[in-house]
Protein backbone atom coordinates (compact mmCIF):
# COMPACT_ATOMS: atom_id res chain seq x y z
CA UNK A 1 0.00 0.00 0.00
CA UNK A 2 1.25 3.45 -0.92
CA UNK A 3 2.50 5.59 1.97
CA UNK A 4 -0.06 8.29 1.19
CA UNK A 5 -2.92 5.99 2.24
CA UNK A 6 -2.83 5.72 6.02
CA UNK A 7 -5.02 3.46 8.13
CA UNK A 8 -7.30 5.29 10.54
CA UNK A 9 -5.56 5.92 13.91
CA UNK A 10 -2.25 4.60 12.53
CA UNK A 11 -0.41 7.07 14.79
CA UNK A 12 -2.05 5.56 17.90
CA UNK A 13 -1.25 1.92 17.07
CA UNK A 14 2.32 1.30 15.86
CA UNK A 15 1.39 -2.27 14.90
CA UNK A 16 -0.64 -0.92 11.99
CA UNK A 17 2.48 0.58 10.38
CA UNK A 18 1.84 1.01 6.64
CA UNK A 19 -1.02 -1.54 6.40
CA UNK A 20 -4.30 -0.38 4.94
CA UNK A 21 -7.63 -1.21 6.53
CA UNK A 22 -10.91 0.16 5.33
CA UNK A 23 -12.57 2.43 7.94
CA UNK A 24 -15.83 0.93 9.25
CA UNK A 25 -16.77 3.12 12.21
CA UNK A 26 -20.18 4.74 12.17
CA UNK A 27 -18.68 8.13 13.02
CA UNK A 28 -15.40 7.62 11.19
CA UNK A 29 -14.26 10.89 9.62
CA UNK A 30 -12.09 9.00 7.14
CA UNK A 31 -15.05 6.87 6.02
CA UNK A 32 -17.16 9.98 5.62
CA UNK A 33 -14.32 11.68 3.73
CA UNK A 34 -14.19 14.66 6.07
CA UNK A 35 -11.46 17.14 5.19
CA UNK A 36 -8.15 16.67 6.97
CA UNK A 37 -8.97 13.10 8.06
CA UNK A 38 -6.74 11.47 5.43
CA UNK A 39 -7.02 9.92 2.00
CA UNK A 40 -9.52 7.12 1.36
CA UNK A 41 -8.67 4.49 -1.23
CA UNK A 42 -10.96 4.95 -4.24
CA UNK A 43 -11.06 4.92 -8.03
CA UNK A 44 -8.86 7.56 -9.63
CA UNK A 45 -5.70 7.12 -7.55
CA UNK A 46 -4.49 4.10 -9.56
CA UNK A 47 -1.30 4.17 -11.60
CA UNK A 48 -1.08 3.32 -15.29
CA UNK A 49 -1.12 -0.36 -16.12
CA UNK A 50 2.42 -0.31 -17.50
CA UNK A 51 3.76 1.53 -14.43
CA UNK A 52 2.05 -0.93 -12.10
CA UNK A 53 3.40 -4.18 -13.59
CA UNK A 54 7.10 -4.86 -13.89
CA UNK A 55 9.30 -7.99 -13.91
CA UNK A 56 13.05 -7.53 -13.59
CA UNK A 57 12.64 -3.95 -14.73
CA UNK A 58 10.54 -4.97 -17.78
CA UNK A 59 7.15 -3.33 -17.92
CA UNK A 60 4.25 -5.50 -19.04
CA UNK A 61 0.48 -5.28 -19.46
CA UNK A 62 -2.13 -7.77 -18.27
CA UNK A 63 -4.53 -8.74 -21.08
CA UNK A 64 -7.55 -10.99 -21.25
CA UNK A 65 -8.47 -10.68 -24.95
CA UNK A 66 -7.01 -9.86 -28.36
CA UNK A 67 -8.54 -6.38 -28.41
CA UNK A 68 -6.61 -5.34 -25.29
CA UNK A 69 -3.46 -6.71 -26.86
CA UNK A 70 -3.91 -4.36 -29.80
CA UNK A 71 -4.45 -1.34 -27.54
CA UNK A 72 -1.29 -1.67 -25.46
CA UNK A 73 2.14 -0.16 -26.10
CA UNK A 74 3.86 -2.77 -23.92
CA UNK A 75 6.60 -4.96 -25.34
CA UNK A 76 5.49 -7.81 -23.09
CA UNK A 77 2.16 -9.06 -21.75
CA UNK A 78 0.82 -11.48 -19.19
CA UNK A 79 -2.38 -13.32 -20.02
CA UNK A 80 -4.91 -12.89 -17.24
CA UNK A 81 -5.39 -15.92 -14.99
CA UNK A 82 -9.14 -15.87 -15.65
CA UNK A 83 -8.73 -16.13 -19.43
CA UNK A 84 -9.84 -19.44 -20.95
CA UNK A 85 -7.68 -21.77 -23.01
CA UNK A 86 -9.16 -20.86 -26.39
CA UNK A 87 -8.66 -17.11 -25.88
CA UNK A 88 -5.18 -17.68 -24.46
CA UNK A 89 -4.15 -19.39 -27.69
CA UNK A 90 -5.64 -16.55 -29.74
CA UNK A 91 -3.75 -13.97 -27.67
CA UNK A 92 -0.47 -15.91 -27.96
CA UNK A 93 -0.85 -16.17 -31.75
CA UNK A 94 -1.65 -12.46 -32.11
CA UNK A 95 1.24 -11.49 -29.78
CA UNK A 96 3.66 -13.48 -31.92
CA UNK A 97 2.34 -11.67 -34.99
CA UNK A 98 2.82 -8.26 -33.32
CA UNK A 99 6.23 -9.13 -31.89
CA UNK A 100 5.03 -8.91 -28.28
CA UNK A 101 6.48 -11.29 -25.70
CA UNK A 102 4.09 -13.40 -23.63
CA UNK A 103 5.61 -13.84 -20.17
CA UNK A 104 3.38 -16.67 -18.93
CA UNK A 105 3.81 -19.12 -21.81
CA UNK A 106 3.27 -21.95 -19.34
CA UNK A 107 -0.43 -21.05 -19.39
CA UNK A 108 -0.43 -21.09 -23.21
CA UNK A 109 1.24 -24.51 -23.38
CA UNK A 110 -1.27 -25.89 -20.89
CA UNK A 111 -4.10 -24.45 -23.02
CA UNK A 112 -2.66 -26.18 -26.09
CA UNK A 113 -2.67 -29.55 -24.31
CA UNK A 114 -6.25 -29.06 -23.09
CA UNK A 115 -7.51 -27.98 -26.54
CA UNK A 116 -5.86 -31.02 -28.19
CA UNK A 117 -7.46 -33.31 -25.64
CA UNK A 118 -10.89 -31.76 -26.25
CA UNK A 119 -10.44 -32.03 -30.03
CA UNK A 120 -9.46 -35.70 -29.76
CA UNK A 121 -12.60 -36.40 -27.72
CA UNK A 122 -14.81 -34.62 -30.25
CA UNK A 123 -13.22 -36.38 -33.22
CA UNK A 124 -15.35 -39.28 -34.53
CA UNK A 125 -13.95 -42.52 -33.19
CA UNK A 126 -13.44 -45.37 -35.63
CA UNK A 127 -14.10 -48.79 -34.28
CA UNK A 128 -10.92 -50.71 -35.12
CA UNK A 129 -12.67 -54.06 -34.96
CA UNK A 130 -15.35 -52.89 -37.40
CA UNK A 131 -12.67 -51.56 -39.74
CA UNK A 132 -10.90 -54.90 -39.64
CA UNK A 133 -14.15 -56.69 -40.42
CA UNK A 134 -14.69 -54.45 -43.43
CA UNK A 135 -11.21 -55.29 -44.75
CA UNK A 136 -11.66 -59.03 -44.17
CA UNK A 137 -12.29 -61.12 -47.25
CA UNK A 138 -14.70 -63.94 -46.69
CA UNK A 139 -16.40 -66.88 -48.38
CA UNK A 140 -19.77 -68.15 -47.23
CA UNK A 141 -20.78 -71.79 -47.10
CA UNK A 142 -24.25 -73.24 -46.67
CA UNK A 143 -24.76 -74.96 -43.33
CA UNK A 144 -24.80 -78.45 -44.89
CA UNK A 145 -21.41 -77.77 -46.57
CA UNK A 146 -19.64 -76.63 -43.37
CA UNK A 147 -19.07 -80.24 -42.15
CA UNK A 148 -17.50 -81.04 -45.54
CA UNK A 149 -14.97 -78.21 -45.11
CA UNK A 150 -14.23 -79.35 -41.56
CA UNK A 151 -13.93 -82.91 -42.85
CA UNK A 152 -11.23 -82.22 -45.45
CA UNK A 153 -12.77 -80.34 -48.41
CA UNK A 154 -9.98 -78.20 -49.96
CA UNK A 155 -11.61 -76.76 -53.08
CA UNK A 156 -14.79 -74.79 -53.71
CA UNK A 157 -16.40 -73.87 -57.04
CA UNK A 158 -18.24 -70.57 -57.35
CA UNK A 159 -20.24 -68.95 -60.15
CA UNK A 160 -19.40 -65.51 -58.70
CA UNK A 161 -15.93 -64.02 -58.86
CA UNK A 162 -14.87 -63.27 -55.27
CA UNK A 163 -11.87 -61.29 -56.50
CA UNK A 164 -9.43 -63.60 -54.72
CA UNK A 165 -5.92 -64.53 -55.76
CA UNK A 166 -3.32 -67.01 -54.59
CA UNK A 167 -1.90 -65.98 -51.22
CA UNK A 168 -5.06 -64.19 -50.00
CA UNK A 169 -6.28 -64.97 -46.50
CA UNK A 170 -10.04 -65.35 -46.13
CA UNK A 171 -12.60 -66.03 -43.43
CA UNK A 172 -14.96 -68.97 -43.85
CA UNK A 173 -18.48 -68.24 -42.64
CA UNK A 174 -21.64 -70.26 -42.09
CA UNK A 175 -24.06 -68.34 -44.33
CA UNK A 176 -27.25 -69.35 -42.50
CA UNK A 177 -25.93 -68.61 -39.00
CA UNK A 178 -23.61 -65.74 -39.94
CA UNK A 179 -20.86 -67.32 -37.83
CA UNK A 180 -17.16 -67.76 -38.61
CA UNK A 181 -15.94 -71.32 -38.43
CA UNK A 182 -12.39 -70.99 -39.73
CA UNK A 183 -9.72 -69.23 -41.80
CA UNK A 184 -8.08 -70.25 -45.04
CA UNK A 185 -5.25 -69.31 -47.36
CA UNK A 186 -6.02 -69.39 -51.07
CA UNK A 187 -3.37 -71.47 -52.84
CA UNK A 188 -4.78 -71.61 -56.37
CA UNK A 189 -7.44 -69.86 -58.47
CA UNK A 190 -8.81 -71.35 -61.71
CA UNK A 191 -11.52 -70.42 -64.14
CA UNK A 192 -13.23 -73.41 -65.77
CA UNK A 193 -16.55 -74.08 -67.57
CA UNK A 194 -19.05 -76.41 -65.91
CA UNK A 195 -18.53 -79.04 -68.62
CA UNK A 196 -14.79 -79.27 -67.73
CA UNK A 197 -15.53 -79.98 -64.06
CA UNK A 198 -13.93 -83.15 -62.71
CA UNK A 199 -16.91 -85.05 -61.35
CA UNK A 200 -14.62 -87.25 -59.23
CA UNK A 201 -12.37 -84.41 -57.94
CA UNK A 202 -11.25 -85.58 -54.44
CA UNK A 203 -10.39 -82.00 -53.40
CA UNK A 204 -14.05 -81.05 -53.85
CA UNK A 205 -14.99 -83.70 -51.26
CA UNK A 206 -18.41 -84.38 -52.85
CA UNK A 207 -18.41 -86.32 -56.14
CA UNK A 208 -21.11 -86.35 -58.81
CA UNK A 209 -22.32 -89.22 -60.98
CA UNK A 210 -23.30 -87.10 -63.99
CA UNK A 211 -23.09 -83.62 -65.48
CA UNK A 212 -26.86 -83.23 -65.00
CA UNK A 213 -26.47 -83.87 -61.28
CA UNK A 214 -23.74 -81.21 -61.08
CA UNK A 215 -25.82 -78.61 -62.97
CA UNK A 216 -28.81 -79.33 -60.72
CA UNK A 217 -26.65 -78.84 -57.62
CA UNK A 218 -25.30 -75.53 -58.96
CA UNK A 219 -28.81 -74.31 -59.74
CA UNK A 220 -29.90 -75.19 -56.22
CA UNK A 221 -27.01 -73.19 -54.72
CA UNK A 222 -27.50 -70.30 -57.17
CA UNK A 223 -31.25 -69.94 -57.85
CA UNK A 224 -30.77 -66.44 -59.31
CA UNK A 225 -28.34 -67.60 -62.03
CA UNK A 226 -28.85 -69.54 -65.23
CA UNK A 227 -26.54 -72.56 -65.20
CA UNK A 228 -25.56 -74.51 -68.34
CA UNK A 229 -22.58 -76.72 -69.22
CA UNK A 230 -20.98 -73.64 -70.83
CA UNK A 231 -21.27 -71.52 -67.68
CA UNK A 232 -17.87 -70.53 -66.30
CA UNK A 233 -16.96 -71.20 -62.66
CA UNK A 234 -14.18 -70.00 -60.37
CA UNK A 235 -12.35 -72.77 -58.56
CA UNK A 236 -10.63 -71.77 -55.31
CA UNK A 237 -8.17 -74.22 -53.76
CA UNK A 238 -7.29 -73.42 -50.15
CA UNK A 239 -5.55 -74.48 -46.96
CA UNK A 240 -8.11 -74.47 -44.15
CA UNK A 241 -7.67 -73.93 -40.40
CA UNK A 242 -10.69 -74.20 -38.09
CA UNK A 243 -11.31 -71.63 -35.35
CA UNK A 244 -9.92 -72.59 -31.96
CA UNK A 245 -12.54 -72.98 -29.28
CA UNK A 246 -12.24 -70.47 -26.44
CA UNK A 247 -11.63 -72.06 -23.03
Amino acid sequence: MSKKFKTQDYFRYPRLKNKWRRPKGLQSKLRLKKGGSGMLVSIGYGTKDLDRHTISGMKYAVVSNVKQLGNTDAKAVVISSGTGGKKSLEIAAKAKELGIKVLNMKKVRKSERVEKKIASKKAPKTDEKKEEKKKEKKIGFDEDVVPQVLGGKTKTYRLRDHGLKAGDKVVFENTQKGEKFGHAKITKVEKVPVEKFNLKDPEHYVVYNSMEELVEALRKRNPDKEVTPKTEMFAYTYEFAPLKEEK
